[in-house]
């Protein structure tokens, strides 16, 4: 009883506490949230190396150019507070591998030296520090820690709640597991949520500046690429965000909504298919997806080559997949040689390709299949782009 006691106390203690910060959080002015960034990045930098020289620099000449169109032009928020701040916005590098960047209330934004070892333009550069400056300017971490607030306080008086009818321990260990994975979800929604706006916001101040907003989009091509060549890369907080190719199709559509022209597919290169190289002499071509391999042609003994069988190949599969083709659509021929896509022929497997039937039927099974992962794909990331998503409810 006296252990109950105990734990009523504690909890009782932090209930009031979270209550205190949310109330606190409500009523922040811009000098509360700027002296809340200070503390956080006094505690930051006594545990860190920072970098200075022409790495720095450049962080802050870039940085500030992208802080002065944030300080001056409102870009409506999807998450967190669209009012606009003055913030006296401050860059710095941390010397660290992982490939991480954040940002603290205020305007105080760090990027890792591993994230700038990945950077090869200053677009790309300008993606990372206008999606940091976003975070800051819709005052993102005040809105996660009201959000934290509330979530705590809920599982804090599901506790209290166990504690006072007298609930058996292990009962009360089992509610207080089930409160604690509602807090991760909810909290893992909100910051999703943070992440798109962020996203989408460093679109908007991108097309305000000198930098080419693509270059977020190759910056986030690029970290999918090297973690699928190394998936032990370290990605700092880049691990618990969205997955990057649906960040891909995220920003793509954040550039459509700007009036940028962008071939979704080709972007996001979730479902798009490519005519390349399949060995060092250039000899042989292959058609992928997404690294994926749908079909390596044999050049002809009429001439035709593997990289002009190829580049039809490709062709034809994406003008199917621009006709919003499904997986019902796609069948072989009754030859079993042909992969058609509503009865237009898409590749042929021609002797060339297949030393007997058997082996010709095994490479269009191949070719199909990668072909229906290509239609899910473009699906996916049509879906992950919908402008229209639901908030998380409070």
């Amino acid at each position: 009883m006296y252990r109950a006691r105990s734990v009523f106390k504690w909890l009782t203690c932090v209930t009031t506490l979270i209550i205190v910060l949310a109330t606190t959080c409500e009523s922040s002015l811009q000098e509360d949230e700027e002296k809340l960034g200070r503390d956080y990045a006094a505690e930051i930098e006594k545990r860190v190396k920072l970098v200075s020289g022409e790495q720095a620099e450049r962080v802050a000449r870039i940085g500030k150019d992208l802080a002065e169109i944030a300080r001056n032009i409102e870009v409506p928020a999807r998450y967190g507070s669209s009012e606009v701040s003055k913030f006296n916005y401050e860059f710095k590098v941390i010397e660290d591998k992982d490939v991480n960047a954040f940002s603290l209330p205020g305007g105080r934004i760090y990027v890792n030296s591993g994230l700038l070892d990945l950077i090869t333009s200053d677009d790309e550069l300008a993606g990372v520090l206008a999606h940091e400056i976003a975070h800051a300017a819709h005052h993102h971490m005040i809105a996660l820690l009201r959000k934290q607030s509330n979530v705590d306080k809920y599982v804090a008086l599901v506790a209290i709640a166990g504690i006072l009818s007298n609930m058996r321990g292990r009962d009360l260990n089992n509610i207080l597991m089930g409160a604690q994975m509602i807090r991760i979800g909810k909290l893992n929604t909100y910051t999703q949520e943070a992440e798109k706006d962020a996203d989408r916001t460093a679109v908007a101040y991108m097309v305000r500046s000198k930098y080419n907003p693509e270059g977020l989009l190759s910056f986030m091509r690029k970290l999918e690429e090297k973690h699928q060549e190394n998936p032990t890369l370290p990605l700092g907080i880049y691990q618990t965000h969205p997955a990057p190719y649906r960040r891909v199709a995220f920003i793509a559509q954040a550039m459509q909504e700007e009036g940028i022209k962008v071939n979704m597919r080709e972007m996001t290169d979730m479902a798009c298919a490519r005519s390349v190289p399949a060995d060092d002499e250039g000899n042989a071509y292959r058609v992928v997806i997404n690294k994926k391999v749908i079909f390596e042609p044999a050049p002809l003994n009429s001439g035709v080559s593997s990289k002009d069988r190829s580049d039809q190949i490709a062709k034809r599969i994406n003008e199917a997949l621009d006709a919003k083709i499904t997986s019902r659509d796609i069948r072989s021929d009754p030859t079993g040689t042909a992969l058609l896509a509503r009865d237009t022929e898409i590749i042929r497997i021609e002797p060339e390709d297949a030393p007997n039937p058997d082996a010709a039927r095994a490479l269009l099974h191949k070719a199909r299949a990668a072909l229906e992962y290509a239609i899910w794909a473009d699906w996916l990331c049509n879906r992950c782009t919908n402008p229209q998503e639901p908030k998380p409810k409070e």
